[in-house]
């Protein structure tokens, strides 16, 4: 455990580049006959999950400081049998290989950690059942997937997670005949389809969008090998942007203001907070962008407005219950907040008396890295110091995040205490 504490922070810095975009351009390179260079990379936890996998599945990735080389003319050949891939806790890498891995007769273990497993894979089972493929749980942290994918019409749930269709829509293209992936009711997170799409486009694979609601992929296709530059990620920044929201004076660079990213809506909601003069109540849809949600309730609740961050029930089946876990934390710095089954109340007690700061709080990251950076960010606006565990879990996203913390005038001590 360590102190932490920072005043307002002040410098310079650029984000990691954007995991969604890196974890696609990775898989699409290594399934590209011909090298592909992909600058801008950051090597975290997930990160080196995908290149892992790859490599697993026979693509050739050269490891260079900050970029990678690429070449997936052998993916899929000379396959070895019982294949392991270790997703560690990225369920990026898991759903997006998942259906990938057996695009040729395969069978394959992915294996996990933390609460990877507890995340829901029943689309993906409930589609493969159909086509006779298997797949047993192994122990709490292991599936065993066996069987070959085929062309044909896949249905989704639209509000589980949009990292089903990704994988599918990676997938499909691969394989003889044409297919269709139904959505059944809304789309949820359409903007890391949009992603999706955007990077397939970009590697030469064509896919027909009819509105979100279903997806034709035309079957026989090839990826092109390119060269690529990451952007900078939303999700990362959303952190340094509240930081400047609530007082900091920090210098951003490589954001993108064409993205496509969804987490790009952290700029337009803190504009809402700050605008909004009524009494009445705020009402911010978190739906589209639940990795955003802890860093914007500490944003909400600094304003002391009244807020509701609505439609974030699936906050609940991240690295931690994260609906849980920013109210718990941010409550013992004493803001207002509340948790409902779906949403996040913020402010809206009136009576209200916040607790005087204590020398120190102890808090917890629930090991689970948005959550340790929204503290971060928190103790900016918090006058004691805050006892923090866990302070490495920001190496599954933002590996030199402390390093960055310090950067910008940041405290970080050892705990003396008992």
């Amino acid at each position: 455990m360590k102190i932490i504490k920072a005043d307002k922070l002040v410098g310079e810095l650029s984000p990691p580049p954007s995991k969604s975009v890196l974890h696609r351009y990775i898989i699409a390179s290594s399934l590209a006959k011909g090298v592909s260079k992909i600058e801008n990379i950051s090597f975290s936890e997930d990160i080196i999950a995908t290149i892992e996998a790859m490599k697993k599945l026979g693509a050739n990735i050269e490891q260079k400081e900050n970029y990678l080389l690429i070449d997936g003319s052998d993916t899929f050949k000379n396959l070895n049998e019982n294949i392991e891939i270790d997703c560690n806790e990225s369920g990026s890498t898991l759903r997006f290989l998942f259906p990938l891995s057996i695009v040729e007769e395969n069978k394959i273990l992915f294996k996990g950690r933390g609460k990877l497993f507890k995340r829901p894979m029943t689309p993906y089972f409930e589609n493969f059942e159909k086509y006779k493929i298997k797949h047993l749980y192994i122990d709490e942290n292991a599936i065993l997937l066996e069987g070959q994918l085929k062309a044909g019409i896949y249905e989704i749930d639209g509000n589980i997670s949009s990292q089903f269709i990704t994988g599918l829509l990676f997938s499909l293209p691969l394989l003889e005949g044409e297919s269709k992936i139904i959505i059944n009711g809304k789309l949820e997170s359409s903007n890391y389809i949009d992603i999706s799409l955007d990077c397939l486009s970009k590697f030469g694979i064509k896919i027909i969008n009819n509105s979100y609601q279903e997806f034709v992929i035309e079957g026989n296709q090839s990826y092109k090998a390119g060269n690529y530059r990451t952007e900078a990620d939303y999700s990362q920044a959303a952190f340094f942007l509240v930081a400047n929201a609530i007082g900091s004076k920090i210098k951003i660079n490589d954001l993108s203001e064409n993205s496509l990213q969804g987490d790009k809506k952290i700029i337009d909601f803190i504009s809402e907070i700050d605008k909004w003069s009524s009494k009445d109540t705020l009402i911010l849809d978190g739906s589209e962008t639940p990795d955003i949600v802890p860093i914007l309730s500490l944003k909400a609740a600094v304003s002391g407005k009244k807020i509701e961050i609505v439609n974030v029930e699936r906050l609940r089946i991240k690295e931690s219950d994260r609906l849980k876990a920013t109210v718990e934390e941010l409550s013992k710095l004493n803001f207002d907040l509340i948790e409902k089954k779906d949403s996040i109340l913020i402010n809206s007690r009136e009576d209200f008396k916040a607790n005087k700061n204590e020398k120190i709080v102890s808090l917890s990251a629930h090991s689970d890295h948005r959550i340790a950076m929204m503290i971060a960010i928190a103790a900016t606006c918090y006058d004691g110091e805050i006892l923090l565990d866990n302070l490495d879990c920001v190496k599954k996203s933002y590996p030199n995040f402390w390093e960055v913390f310090l950067s910008l005038g940041g405290k970080i001590y050892e705990y003396l205490g008992n």
